[in-house]
Formats: structure tokens, C-alpha cells, sequence
């Protein structure tokens, strides 16, 4: 798994690569919100079995990416992928998108519609088939919930303790592995502990659900020409009324995405919490190479 940098519209972007050497099409894998590029490290490996060249980016502002200030709007981001596809020399990828790398994928799509940067196919991983300004929402709502907790200066300890109690599959040292890359780890120099800081700020992390909040969902994935795949996540039973909508709030996006999209193909990952990548990497890589198989 070489990871390495590349130097894009004045910044120093890092990604990992897996290549084959087989005839696979390219496939990029574009990770979430306040993620990183090593999210798909338990699903690329199984791609890569089958044939496919795999290549993750770490999002400007996020992993080990520079993080300038300045817009971070989808219009920057869809600037760094077509600089990235057009810097490996990638002809007509499968682009596949967890969470908000969905809606990077949708956005994407639907500017280059043509063309050698055009993919072939996207993969929506539980994301991108909704619209945060339907009919009822309100911006000062979205706000307060997708405003992250303050973690900056949290002991490591104590942020573990956190993770281990919400997320049992953390228990699992390669995924908490993965987790922990989305900070930066630092020891006090007063008092020796380990602290946390997330590596994307906060506030380019509220400038991006600002952006999410504008996405007109639906208009755009109106101008899409490439087949679609969506792989919503269906836990065994929503707990908590947060998870009651959201899961509502996929339900309504995809009905809707099915009228703009009478092609779309959806395949709900079931007892499956939003991080499918980790939970069930063999699972979806399998969904992913099907997929390929039939866009090639």
C-alpha cells in the first residue's frame, strides 16, 4: 500500500495506491467528513484481488493533506479530483463515495458527464442520495447536529474510552488504527499526557457542512449519464431517534433519487452501522467489483 503526495492546485496531496497488475479499471475511493484516505485499507485489498488499480485521496483539509485556508466548497474540491485523476493518468474511473465522498462523487459526475475524467460509474457508500434543505429542515437544526464535538486538546485516553463505547468494532486494533489517523496524536509538555487534535479544523470542518447545506442534491444528480450504485446502511434496529432520522432521511432520498434515476441500482447493507468500509469491507468491495464488472 504506497502512500505518497502529489502536488495539485498549490497543495501537497497525500493518497495511497494499491496497483495490480491486472486489466481492471482505475477506481478511486473517496472518503468522509472529517475522515481519511486509510478508511478503505480493509476494503482495497479485496479490489485489488480482483484486478482493479485502487487509489485514495486524502481530501484537502483532511489526513495528511495540506490545509489552506481558503474556500473549501465542492467547486475547490472537484478542481483536486479532476487534478488528481488527471495527475495518474486514470481514464474514466469508478468513483466511489462514503458519507459526504458521495456527494464529491455526484458533483463530480455530473461536471464531467464527458470526457476522459467522465467515470464510468459511481458508488454512493451511505451518503450522497439525500438533500439536507428538504421541505421542513432549516439551517440553525442542520447546524447544531452536524456541528462536531470540540476534541482539540482531549486526552487520548479518555477519547478512547469514548470511541470503545459508542463504536464496539473499534475494539478492533486495525480499525482503531484507522480511526486514530484522523488526528494528530502530541504529548503535553506539562504533564506528559497524550492529547488528541482532529486534523481537520473546525472550521473548515463547518465551512464543509455549509457547503452540504447549498448541495442541491437532486438538481445535480439530475445531470448525471453514468450508472449509479447505492449502498445505504440499515442498522438492526435504530435505537436512538437521531438514528430514526436519519434512517428516514435515506429512505426519502433514495424514493426521490429513484424518480430523477430510474436506472439506479440500490443494495441496503443491513445490521450495518454508516462506517460500512470498516464494518463490512469484504462485503462491499464484492457490491463494488459486481458493479465494476458491468460498467467496464
Amino acid at each position: 500500500m504506497p502512500s505518497s503526495y502529489l502536488y495539485l492546485n498549490g497543495i501537497r496531496v497525500h493518497y495511497l495506491q494499491w496497483e495490480t497488475q491486472g486489466d481492471g479499471i482505475p477506481i478511486v475511493l473517496l472518503h468522509g467528513l472529517a475522515s481519511n484516505a486509510r478508511i478503505w485499507e480493509l476494503v482495497a485489498p479485496h479490489l485489488v484481488a480482483q484486478g482493479y488499480s485502487v487509489f485514495a485521496p486524502d481530501a484537502r483539509g483532511h489526513g495528511l493533506t495540506d490545509k489552506p485556508d481558503g474556500d473549501y466548497g465542492f467547486d475547490t474540491y472537484t478542481k483536486d479530483l479532476a487534478a488528481f485523476v488527471e495527475a495518474c493518468h486514470l481514464d474514466r474511473p469508478l468513483l466511489v463515495g462514503h458519507s459526504w465522498g458521495a456527494n464529491r462523487a455526484i458533483d463530480f459526475a455530473a461536471r464531467f458527464s464527458i470526457g476522459p475524467f467522465s467515470p464510468r460509474g459511481i458508488v454512493l457508500v451511505d451518503g450522497g442520495f439525500g438533500q439536507l434543505d428538504e421541505p421542513g429542515a432549516t439551517w440553525e437544526d442542520i447546524r447544531r447536529r452536524l456541528t462536531p464535538p470540540r476534541l482539540a486538546g482531549m486526552p487520548l485516553e479518555m477519547f478512547l474510552d469514548m470511541m470503545n463505547n459508542h463504536h464496539p468494532i473499534s475494539a478492533n486494533e486495525e480499525i482503531r488504527s484507522i480511526v486514530l489517523a484522523n488526528f494528530e496524536i502530541y504529548e503535553d509538555d506539562t504533564t506528559g499526557v497524550e492529547l488528541i487534535t482532529p486534523r481537520l479544523t473546525f472550521e473548515h470542518h463547518m465551512q464543509i457542512v455549509a457547503a452540504m447545506w447549498e448541495f442541491k442534491t437532486f438538481e445535480i444528480a439530475a445531470r448525471l449519464r453514468c450508472p449509479v450504485l447505492a449502498i445505504p446502511a440499515s442498522p438492526t434496529s435504530p435505537g436512538t431517534e437521531a438514528e430514526r432520522q436519519f434512517l428516514s432521511y435515506k429512505e426519502r432520498g433514495l424514493s426521490h433519487m429513484q424518480e430523477i434515476l430510474p436506472n439506479l441500482q440500490v443494495h441496503w447493507m443491513i445490521e450495518s452501522i454508516h462506517d460500512i468500509p470498516l464494518q463490512h469491507p469484504l462485503e462491499l468491495a464484492e457490491l463494488i467489483s459486481d458493479f465494476a464488472r458491468k460498467v467496464k
